[in-house]
């Protein structure tokens, strides 16, 4: 899997200011079905008594780490996942930049944990805004010292008159990071949600591994930049593959 693809399934949410989400569905479409049992490893259809219109009963999902078990049921089927379990953690969940003052860039790190099920995972992000200040005061996402850096492209960012909020992600544990990080003070913009960027890969874990890396936050500002509370919400969303 490359950096720009992901599934739709089983997603989990992990936002840096509003805590953790869990959030699975499963879909099912009814079709004509003969004979007396249809069966494998993950499920048994016994046809007696059809139901057309079942209603399936989802068991309460659990935050954190979750060792799967059978999650769905119906008069119909008995829909089982493997035995696998998938967990993510941030080592904090508020990042906080303090007072800023300009051409003095403020860094930040936090740490993301997450072990992989048997197919692998990966971790995709974007932010909700840039850095905000009400009524109408942005810091706006770095373009890098060369004009170059994107969500999608990371590009050398040193230069102290160059203004923004970025981010870059070094590997812990494997080598799960984009590898364009692999060259230092090499950051991206977090895709804004409010534009309409779609979410990006941060993470791609193999499978049955345990998988950490930092995230490096950066934010410097201009002179002129006004006074004032800033804050964005950043979004991680675990996607185990299949």
């Amino acid at each position: 899997m490359n950096y720009h693809e992901g599934s739709k399934m089983n997603r989990l949410f992990v936002y840096l200011v509003t805590g953790l989400f869990v959030y699975s569905l499963i879909c099912f479409f009814p079709q004509a079905t003969f004979g007396d049992t249809v069966s494998n490893d993950n499920y048994s259809i016994d046809i007696g008594n059809i139901d057309t219109n079942p209603q399936p009963t989802p068991a309460p999902q659990v935050l954190g780490t979750q060792e799967k078990s059978p999650f769905t049921t119906g008069p119909n089927y008995t829909v089982n996942t493997s035995n696998d379990s998938f967990s993510v953690t941030l080592s904090q969940n508020n990042i906080d930049y303090g007072i800023l003052s300009s051409t003095n860039p403020v860094v930040r790190t936090s740490d993301i944990i997450f072990s992989n099920p048997q197919s692998g995972a990966e971790i995709l992000t974007s932010e909700d805004h840039p850095l905000f200040f009400p009524p109408q005061n942005l810091i706006q996402n770095t373009t890098c010292d060369n004009g170059a850096c994107t969500s999608t492209t990371a590009s050398l960012w040193t230069n102290t008159l160059t203004y923004g909020f970025g981010y870059r992600c070094d590997s812990q544990e494997a080598n799960v990071c984009d590898p364009q990080f692999s060259t230092s003070n090499y950051f991206k913009q977090y895709p804004n949600a409010a534009a309409g960027q779609n979410l990006v890969p941060v993470m791609i874990g193999s499978e049955n591994t345990s998988t950490k890396a930092t995230i490096t936050y950066k934010v410097n500002i201009s002179g002129t930049q006004k006074a004032g509370g800033y804050y964005d919400n950043v979004m991680y969303l675990a996607i185990p593959n299949f």
